[in-house]
């Protein structure tokens, strides 16, 4: 289930931004309203501080060097042109409020010149800024904590909203292999994803009614075309038993019996894939494909005419297939067909290796677009015999789909094609 873990991760990411957004904009104004606070305070207390020591010169009519108003607050005076005689770390600044380091301490120092006199201020704040920083990790760890919490809630609510998504893609994908199956709507609640369930069963029932209708016409065409075929193939057997046929009336007879078995297969083929339930797994005897590959190139060597192309059959390893041999036969001819009717020369090769069948030419190859509709399973073909594509390979996807092989392909247009049957269950076929 991919996709629903995609979007239970992107559910609980949307519940961590949310969270990490809303910790840092509320840390962040916590602290700044901190340290705004803090510096409003303390400049208040350094002016009432400054105006406080004036009072007391003003009674008392003389000017003190310092005066210690409490244990944290220090007060220098001097006047401007004996600023030299005050303490180096306060002696260079200028007017106005000042936060500097001294001695591994923090101050934050007012500076103010009055009627000739330079008035500093300075106020221990060291202790102040110890309790900021430990407001700002306190604050960090709650961040820390609000995430952990964002996570829970949205990992929770992630998998609260996906169960039912999870719930209906399961039982969707079960109609890949039990077609005839129905959704258990009993699992889905009156929201949304109840409707979306409702609505694609719906839709899974018209499609079964019209995949059995489908199937229906073609298992009653298969049986009507078995008459007329039969009554060629007798018509053709008694031509055959003439004794005054020339060759080339008997070649003909041949070619007529020749397409007439290929009809006969094609029938049976339709009929098999025309079942309305599904047989896929149902126990075949095994059957050699070295042997079907070499009757089936016989059969349709009359493609080739005279054409200078050289067939090779590459047998590098046993391949035996369980499945009918009327269905192995017709895929087998359909592949084999088209190499024949599109290679005007050079070689075609069919491999057999272990659970695969390569057919190789070196014939007209399909052009980029045909090989688009190809794989979209929906081919429509205007040019005649200039086209690989037609209803062979159509009915080469339908086994391979029916019995749950797969089919693949390379084609260059104008150097030619190579197609691969896998005769494996465990791979989807395209």
């Amino acid at each position: 289930m991919q996709t629903t873990k995609h979007l239970s991760r992107r559910i609980t990411f949307a519940f961590l931004l949310f969270g990490a957004t809303l910790t840092l904009i509320l840390g962040l104004s916590l602290v700044v309203a901190l340290k705004s606070i803090e510096e409003s305070v303390l400049d208040d207390i350094l002016y009432a501080e400054l105006m406080e020591f004036r009072l007391q010169i003003e009674s008392t009519a003389q000017m003190p060097k310092s005066s210690h108003s409490h244990s944290t607050i220090i007060i220098y005076t001097a006047l401007l042109d004996e600023i030299t005689n005050m303490p180096e770390h306060v002696r260079d600044l200028q007017q106005g409020i000042h936060d500097i380091m001294y001695d591994n301490r923090n101050y934050r120092i007012l500076v103010k010149h009055i009627d000739g006199i330079r008035y500093t201020v300075q106020f221990d704040d060291t202790s102040i800024h110890k309790r900021e920083r430990d407001f700002i990790r306190l604050v960090w760890l709650c961040s820390i904590a609000t995430l952990i919490i964002a996570f829970i809630i949205g990992w929770g609510v992630a998998q609260r909203v996906i169960r039912p998504i999870r719930q209906l893609a399961n039982q969707v994908t079960a109609f890949k292999n039990l077609p005839g199956e129905s959704l258990d709507l009993s699992e889905f609640s009156d929201d949304e994803i109840g409707v979306l369930a409702r609505k694609l069963q719906h839709y899974h029932e018209q499609l079964q009614h019209l995949l059995i209708r489908e199937k229906e016409f073609a298992s009653n065409v298969s049986h009507e075309l078995r008459t007329p075929v039969t009554s060629i193939s007798l018509a053709a057997e008694v031509l055959a038993t003439k004794t005054d046929l020339s060759a080339i009336e008997y070649a003909r007879i041949q070619r007529i019996q020749r397409a007439v078995g290929e009809m006969t297969e094609l029938i049976e083929t339709f009929l098999i894939l025309a079942q309305i339930n599904n047989e896929s797994t149902k126990y075949y005897d095994t059957c050699e494909m070295e042997l079907i590959v070499r009757k089936t190139i016989e059969q349709q060597r009359v493609w080739l005419g005279d054409k200078p192309v050289e067939v090779k059959i590459e047998a590098k390893a046993q391949l035996e297939v369980s499945a009918p041999s009327g269905i192995l036969s017709v895929l087998v001819a359909n592949l084999v067909r088209n190499a024949f009717r599109y290679t005007e020369r050079g070689s075609i090769t069919i491999s057999l290796e272990p659970n695969q069948l390569t057919v190789l030419d070196t014939g007209i190859g399909i052009d980029a677009h045909t090989q688009i509709q190809l794989l979209k399973h929906c081919v429509k073909s205007n040019s005649g015999d200039t086209n690989r594509v037609g209803l062979g390979l159509i009915i080469v996807q339908r086994i391979c789909e029916r019995y749950g092989w797969a089919m693949s392909f390379e084609s260059t247009k104008g150097q030619g094609s190579r197609f691969t049957v896998l005769f494996t269950s465990e791979l989807d076929p395209i």
